[in-house]
């Protein structure tokens, strides 16, 4: 089966009917005092192979559903770390910028000293 939880739903019908019905064979052996083992050990190994199967089936969803979980955990871990490298990356180009409008403070300042009447506006907050 392609789909895990159709499988998952298929075996839990079938655990539910063996199940059922073992215990039917069980009751009605006890009332009727027949004695059938060859029967009830039939339904009892079928039942134990049914119920073997719904684990398998309940368990393989839960290891893709972890596995997956896993892999986005990952995948989180991959992206903050990028966008810790890139939050380095813009306070480096950031201290860079500042540095050369320092510099061109330092450079222009006599110049704007001489032509410029009034003083320069502070900036907007």
């Amino acid at each position: 089966m392609d789909n895990a939880f159709e499988m998952l739903n298929k075996s839990q019908r079938l655990a539910l009917k063996l199940t059922t019905d073992t215990i039917s064979t069980i009751v009605s052996m006890g009332r009727t005092g027949l004695t059938q083992p060859e029967e009830l050990l039939t339904q009892v190994t079928t039942l134990l192979g049914a119920v073997g199967d719904l684990a398998g089936a309940t368990a393989q969803p839960l290891q893709t559903f972890i596995t997956r979980q896993r892999e986005l955990a990952d995948t989180m871990a991959s992206l903050a770390q990028a966008q810790a490298d890139l939050a380095e990356l813009v306070n480096v180009v950031a201290q860079r910028h500042a540095d050369i409008v320092e510099s061109l403070e330092s450079v222009t300042a006599p110049l704007f000293g001489l032509v410029v009447k009034e003083p320069p506006a502070p900036p907007a907050p």
